[in-house]
């Protein structure tokens, strides 16, 4: 999009790490094939031999790299042979492990900005003269949220570098006022060797505005790593501002940025929209699909808990309509709490700490066309005395 001016010497730091998190993604899921599998392996197309070959010590030679994307492109440029080479799943995962962990090891030494008053976040890009797009430049800060949300997103962000990166954030990039955390902090400057954004008016579109979808998925990437109230801010400031029809002047929904003045422009933007249900869905509320089981982990804050104590939300899964209601008398807060049963009508459960399972087998009884009642029982958590929380 407006990152566009960079495409001979440039590089995204964010993509790359989002690249890491997709390979240990496929890692899991082909493991996962490989639980269920009765031969272990899968066919492959030939042509990806050259980029699975176990060899280590190409990944710190850049020119050894290159030789390989090369061969691997004049291979199937104008056509691909058809040819299958079998792979043992176990090596694949392994493989696609190893790879993934240089990029996040390599992101981590490379890219980190480590800034006063423990602050800290992740370079997102390099410009088209190859030099880091962000840090602190002559007591000016550059900090870009696009390359925060996929270090935390994909896992390259350790719990300490993510503490450090909301402290920053909230510094650089928070604005109540205006919807919440804008794209970037002003560089007070054109600087076309990187992107067309930088031609905006500070505060407006991708140049420093509020940006519903990256906001949206800062606050999923938080909720996944556990940063619970960090992610809710990033949602519920959002939400706030939308419905402030004094502030947004627009009908109640998510626009694609709101202004510098606050004011939300360009309604509607179904990727920030899809984005936050579905954070709201599968983190807050915490109802997922796992290999075909249903998962319940919910992330609720005491204040998202009605009068009685209640917090449900209704949902399709699988061909069926759930009522999911977490029950929480005594308004604890997420990180107090755990499950303590779990029922889907006359069904138990099965319990596991932060969450329960309904398992594919009895997903597969229930009558369709009817709407299946899951209540959830929230408890206090109990800590071992060798705990270290």
């Amino acid at each position: 999009d407006a990152l566009d001016m960079a495409s001979e010497h440039g590089e995204s730091v964010a993509f790359t790490c989002a690249y890491a998190g997709n390979l240990l993604d496929l890692a899991a899921l082909i493991r996962l094939l490989d639980s269920h599998s009765s031969t272990h392996t899968a066919e492959l197309s030939e042509a990806l031999t050259v980029l699975l070959e176990d060899d280590t010590e190409a990944f710190d030679n850049i020119h050894k790299k290159q030789q390989i994307l090369s061969e691997y492109c004049t291979s199937c440029r104008h056509e691909v042979s058809g040819r299958r080479v079998t792979h043992s799943l176990s090596a694949l995962a392994v493989n696609l492990v190893q790879k993934a962990n240089w990029l996040m090891e390599h992101i981590r030494e490379q890219e980190w900005i480590d800034a006063p008053e423990e602050e800290g976040w992740f370079n997102s890009y390099y410009d088209n003269h190859g030099r880091a797009v962000e840090g602190i430049f002559g007591g000016q800060v550059r900090m870009m949220l696009t390359g925060q949300v996929f270090a935390i997103m994909s896992g390259v962000a350790e719990d300490e570098q993510i503490r450090k990166i909301t402290k920053s954030a909230d510094h650089y990039l928070y604005r109540k006022e205006i919807g919440g955390y804008r794209l970037n902090t002003d560089f007070q400057e054109l600087k076309f060797d990187m992107g067309r954004m930088f031609g905006f008016a500070y505060g407006e579109k991708e140049n420093g505005a509020v940006f519903s979808h990256m906001t949206t998925m800062y606050a999923n990437a938080l909720y996944r790593r556990g940063f619970v109230k960090e992610g809710f801010k990033a949602l519920k400031t959002l939400a706030d501002t939308a419905l402030n029809f004094d502030i947004s002047r627009i009908y109640p929904g998510i626009p694609e940025y709101f202004r510098a003045d606050g004011r939300g422009m360009y309604q509607y933007l179904t990727g920030a929209a899809s984005w936050f249900m579905m954070t709201m869905l599968t983190e807050v509320f915490g109802v997922r699909g796992e290999a075909g089981d249903l998962i319940l982990e919910p992330k609720l804050l005491a204040e998202q808990f009605d009068s009685e104590g209640t917090a449900s939300i209704a949902v399709p899964f699988a061909g069926k309509d759930f009522q999911v209601t977490y029950i929480n008398t005594s308004t604890m807060d997420f990180g107090a709490y755990a499950i303590g049963s779990a029922t889907c009508g006359q069904e138990t459960l099965s319990v596991h700490g932060s969450f329960a399972i309904l398992p594919r087998h009895l997903l597969d009884t229930l009558q369709s066309g009817a709407t299946h009642q899951i209540t959830v029982q929230l408890t206090e958590k109990m800590y071992s005395p060798d705990s270290n929380e």
